[in-house]
């Protein structure tokens, strides 16, 4: 294709007003592509209170290529007819298959993040706040459920069909919809909401009604949105979606598309999230046995540094290690041993993914005897070995 401008390629950008610190990552990773890439010019609805001039980016649009945030079927159809290249932002689109290429977070590995994030509170009971007018939160949902599933805890399901709900009454609605799901949940149970916004929705629902987050039900947010997360009482913990590799690949496929590579509509490209930000909502969760409680704030604290042994913690909590014992299983579903090795696999892994770090120093670094030993043990946590762990998630990158 060759450039409409003299100075590189006019590229229509449009993405949502609510999207708030997301919109500002993506325009990070794009401005990292033009760094390094070929030259664009991008055209978007800046607001500037009537200063600049309006780009109106619909089925009328003329340019090179696009970066947008959802499309209609009659804009697909106008910018094909066009051969105008386009890059969907969004797991949404208007029709069973799929008319651009997508580069987006990876729904499935939010799920997966998010269920780790809130088992490490010792909880058996886990709910999401699902909209199932999206597909990206049914695709959360499923690998939230499955995970939750797998390692015997109790789903529960709420759904909220808020894009259903007209525009003027949508708050009232989203309430009564959700009132009395949200009242029958157990106590206490671990809410991952289908993104920040949601988690307003179900933060004031918590204070209007008196249930105590996070001690009786602690929850977690995606995206990250800095506002939606503070509006929330108490501030909201979430996972952040990673915009500014996602503006990056995005404009780094538009480009490609421009220059004449033919790039499948149903290609997917998924980027894995960034680390859990947490804040007071996951702080703290009081399970009905209180020393359990003492007992997991403990492991909390030191798993993440040094090994704690069963006996130390018996020690500690002024128990006998059998006493222990049944006080977990009662509470939790498992016993003290595989607690610790759960809590120290998730510091690991975490390590695993974000670090190059030889085996042999994490080993060294967490009290393990050599390379072999946390081997072992990841992989009976796990399923997996180290090297899965590390492969699956730069695959995913």
């Amino acid at each position: 294709m060759e450039s409409s401008l003299p100075f590189g390629f006019k590229v229509g950008v449009r993405l949502p007003d609510w999207a708030g610190s997301y919109v500002s990552q993506l325009f990070e990773g794009f401005a990292d592509y033009q760094r390094v890439g070929s030259s664009m010019a991008l055209c978007f609805d800046q607001p500037s209170g009537g200063d600049l001039e309006s780009h109106n980016i619909d089925s009328h649009w003329k340019g090179d290529g696009l970066l947008v945030y959802r499309y209609s079927v009659k804009e697909a159809r106008a910018w094909k007819k066009a051969g105008i290249p386009v890059v969907n932002l969004s797991a949404e689109i208007p029709r069973p298959t799929a008319d651009f290429p997508r580069v987006t977070v990876d729904n499935r590995m939010l799920g997966e993040l998010a269920y780790a994030h809130l088992a490490a509170l010792g909880l058996r009971d886990f709910a999401y706040v699902h909209e199932s007018m999206r597909s990206y939160s049914e695709i959360r949902l499923e690998s939230f459920r499955k995970a939750v599933l797998e390692h015997g805890g109790r789903f529960h399901q709420i759904d909220v069909p808020a894009s259903d709900f007209s525009r003027q009454t949508c708050p009232k609605d989203i309430e009564r919809c959700m009132r009395d799901q949200v009242l029958a949940l157990p106590r206490p149970c671990g809410i991952l909401v289908k993104d920040d916004i949601a988690g307003v929705w179900t933060s004031r629902l918590l204070q209007k009604h008196g249930i105590r987050c996070p001690e009786d039900m602690p929850m977690l947010g995606l995206s990250n949105d800095f506002i939606f997360c503070h509006t929330c009482i108490p501030p909201l913990s979430s996972i952040p979606y990673p915009g500014r590799k996602i503006g990056f690949a995005a404009a780094e496929l538009l480009d490609s598309m421009m220059r004449g590579k033919a790039v499948a509509s149903d290609h997917w490209l998924t980027l894995p999230p960034d680390p859990v930000v947490a804040r007071e909502s996951t702080r703290h969760v009081v399970l009905p046995d209180k020393l359990v409680s003492k007992a997991l704030d403990f492991l909390k604290q030191e798993t993440s540094h040094r090994p704690v042994s069963v006996a130390e913690l018996s020690q500690k909590m002024g128990i006998s290690s059998e006493g222990l014992r049944l006080r977990f299983i009662e509470a939790l579903g498992h016993n003290p041993k595989t607690e610790i090795e759960h809590l120290r696999c998730e510091v690991i892994m975490e390590q695993l993914r974000n670090t190059d770090d030889k085996l042999d120093s994490i080993a060294a670094h967490h009290g393990f005897a050599g390379a072999a030993e946390i081997c072992r043990m990841i992989k009976r946590t796990t399923g997996k070995t180290p090297g899965q762990i590390r492969r699956d998630y730069k695959d995913r990158s």
